[in-house]
């Protein structure tokens, strides 16, 4: 049945928890200038009475932490600054090796800062740095674990940190230029933190935020209260980012060589209009510095989702989310540009009170082939009661005699610890249409640390095109559930710590009733002491198949109806090992052959400066009409970092389907905070034949530099 508005009135009158009392920590204003060294020297940090109260969280919820930790908070009219030292009993075994921003800090030893500057008990900014200082951080949305996209968001602050005879030592100082928060006398902000010793797997938090909140440091609305912060003044508020590149890019066809010199020039602009509400220019757009996509072969009847990886697009992203994730999806900003250059446009993000605001408009540039386009969007979320928000969406694609436009409502109350109760519904008019088409969701989410339910319908049309979304599958109504058991079975000194038992079914029909897809599977996963993991699945899936496809290597699957089986077994070990990997086989049927597949990685740090990582996915196909073929993907990634501010990645992929080889390279330095060079290498080849021969090849050089007013 279609998803009626009349849902989101049983939303908004359900009942919310009610909020408890919170701990609370008051930040001492200085005059004093605090020099960033990790050293904590200054002899206001002396004076303030420590926050040590930390909770262990795992592997013993509740339990007194194995190692002390002190938290120190200051501020004055530019930074808001943390000092934490951090005990160890055996302080030669701290973990500090990354040293590239964004890296693989999860490896090391860690601390965890997440702000809530908004005191709406929903989104906050996440902080992380290992015991050398080496950060990476994310934006927090509806207490959920944060997105790729939001782990993206580049904030500017300062961290230095010592590993020391004692344990480790960090000190943060966090503009106030790169918060967001009400203009107010006086501020109150939420906070939590977290400590991870990594040898140990132990985590230890404050305020204790128990297992039973699944979210862990993401549980926004369990945090402490930030108090004491007076007389806050942004200023003008004003960015400015220009940037220049040079280069050069060739691509060869069967035909001719085009080759063009690169040498361009843009700006983005960020303007505080409010303390809550940016509005962010950009012009002559240029994404030279994006990573490479990684290299995929599709094996199904379904398009493939490429992230967003571009940093104009991915600041705030969560907040014009709308739909299903990676399935059906309204707003899709790597739709923008896909094919053309754009030219500029604008963006507006923020709060004003209790509504999230989210606009966007961006224009492309006429290049012949394809006219002149604009996108648009604009998004709205408000919180209506506690942890219960409603919103909507209008976003709109046009350009010379075309337009495609979508509406669409949604709305989700969360309850208990992480459990939720969402729907939305949107519509598409389209000129090319004969009227309007239609997509819906309802979905419950039930969750705790020991058990899981998730189950709800999904909705799509058979129309149902977004030309600024993704759409992984029209013509279907799909209902389904998971379900798991997760018991911790251990508490630091046994072998296993938690065992995943899980039950998934899902069935597909098309609108006119007939089933088409029919999945059941069931799993057990035991997660160890240690981090590693061994996984055990058995899957069956039924397939009617109305009209057949072709496979990127031209073989076709027939129409019919098929059943097929299989199994699969996974392993992964801990990755803050000196070697790790992972590694998973699976065997059964494939449309009326038989399928063969393993996949695995293996990844060595050599040094703090230098970490290799290679991949392979391999797939043996038999079809009895067909005969055998392969579908292989290899990959080796060397990631380089000099020291914080020096760092590089270079990546090779190859598919045997396309029969190309791609070579990507980038180097980074930051030479001031939130200002970059880039040194970027990209090249395919063609490897069918005797010989390869370059297909397309781009150097590129491009400087960035933030002024911030």
């Amino acid at each position: 049945m279609h998803i009626r508005p009349f849902i989101f009135c049983l939303i908004i009158s359900l009942c919310s928890i009610a909020a408890q009392d919170r701990p609370e920590v008051v930040a001492i204003r200085t005059e004093l200038t605090i020099k960033v060294d990790g050293l904590l020297d200054e002899p206001v940090w002396a004076t303030i009475k420590p926050i040590t109260e930390f909770v262990q969280r795992l592997p013993l919820d509740g339990g007194e932490p194995t190692e002390k930790s002190e938290m120190r908070i200051l501020y004055d009219d530019n930074h808001l600054y943390f000092g934490f030292t951090f005990f160890d009993s055996e302080p030669e075994k701290v973990r500090a090796t990354i040293l590239n921003r964004g890296g693989w800090i999860h490896r090391d030893d860690k601390l965890e800062i997440a702000l809530d500057t908004y005191l709406d008990r929903r989104n906050a900014y996440l902080f992380e740095m290992n015991p050398l200082g080496t950060q990476d951080d994310a934006l927090i949305s509806d207490e959920s674990l944060p997105s790729l996209d939001e782990w993206a968001w580049d904030g500017v602050y300062i961290s230095e940190g010592r590993v020391t005879d004692y344990g480790w030592v960090l000190e943060v100082a966090i503009p106030w230029n790169t918060l967001r928060f009400p203009s107010k006398d006086e501020l109150t902000m939420g906070l939590a933190v977290k400590r991870y010793i990594n040898r140990k797997n132990e985590s230890a938090i404050w305020p204790h935020i128990g297992l039973e909140y699944s979210s862990d440091v993401y549980q926004v609305s369990q945090y402490a209260n930030l108090t004491g912060l007076k007389n806050i003044k942004r200023g003008n508020d004003i960015k400015i980012k220009p940037f220049g590149i040079i280069g050069s890019q060739k691509q060869i066809l069967e035909d001719e060589t085009i080759s063009d010199n690169l040498g361009n020039g843009g700006v983005d602009l960020y303007y505080g209009l409010k303390s809550n509400l940016t509005l962010n220019l950009t012009y002559n757009t240029d994404f030279a510095q994006v990573e490479s996509d990684n290299a995929q072969i599709n094996l199904t009847r379904f398009s493939l989702f490429y992230p967003e990886k571009r940093e104009f697009f991915l600041t705030r992203s969560k907040l014009f989310g709308f739909g299903n994730s990676r399935q059906t999806e309204v707003f899709f900003s790597r739709r923008i540009g896909l094919n053309q250059d754009v030219v500029g446009g604008a963006r507006l993000f923020g709060q004003i009170g209790k509504t999230s605001v989210g606009a966007l408009n961006i224009r492309t540039r006429d290049d012949g082939d394809l006219p002149a386009t604009h996108y648009s969007a604009i998004r709205l979320r408000k919180d209506v009661r506690d942890r219960t928000t409603v919103g909507a969406i209008i976003t709109d694609v046009s350009s010379k005699g075309v337009r495609n436009s979508v509406y669409g409502i949604d709305g989700q109350m969360r309850f208990w610890g992480n459990s939720s109760v969402s729907a939305w519904y949107s519509q598409v008019d389209d000129t090319s249409l004969v009227g309007p088409s239609a997509a819906s969701m309802i979905k419950l989410d039930l969750r705790n640390d020991r058990y899981f339910l998730t189950t709800g319908q999904h909705r799509v049309d058979k129309d149902f095109h977004p030309a600024l979304g993704f759409v992984q599958r029209n013509d279907m109504v799909g209902t389904g559930a998971i379900m798991g058991f997760t018991p911790r079975v251990g508490d630091g000194e046994e072998l296993i710590r938690q065992m995943r038992y899980t039950l998934y079914i899902r069935d597909v029909k098309n609108l006119e009733g007939l089933s088409e897809t029919s999945i059941i599977n069931g799993g057990i996963d035991a997660i160890f002491e240690s981090r590693d993991r061994i996984g055990l699945k058995i899957i069956q899936e039924k397939e009617k198949l109305s009209n057949g496809f072709t496979l990127g290597n031209g073989l076709e699957i027939q129409k019919g109806n098929y059943r097929d089986r299989k199994i699969s077994l996974s392993a992964r070990t801990n990755q803050s090992r000196g070697i790790w990997g992972n590694f998973s086989i699976s065997k059964g049927d494939y449309f009326g052959g038989n399928k063969t597949s393993w996949a695995g990685s293996i990844g060595k740090q050599i040094s703090n400066h230098l970490t290799l990582y290679g991949s392979a996915n391999q797939n043996i196909i038999f079809m009895s009409n067909q005969g055998e073929f392969t579908a292989n993907v290899y990959g080796f990634t060397a990631e380089v970092a000099l020291n914080r501010k020096w760092f590089g990645k270079a990546l090779i992929q190859y598919d045997n389907f396309s029969e190309q080889l791609q070579l990507y390279c980038r180097i980074n330095w930051i030479h001031t905070p939130g200002s970059d060079l880039f040194i970027v290498l990209n090249q395919r080849y063609d490897m069918a034949g005797s010989k390869s021969s370059l297909v397309q090849g781009t150097q590129v050089v491009k400087l960035t530099y933030l002024f911030q007013i």
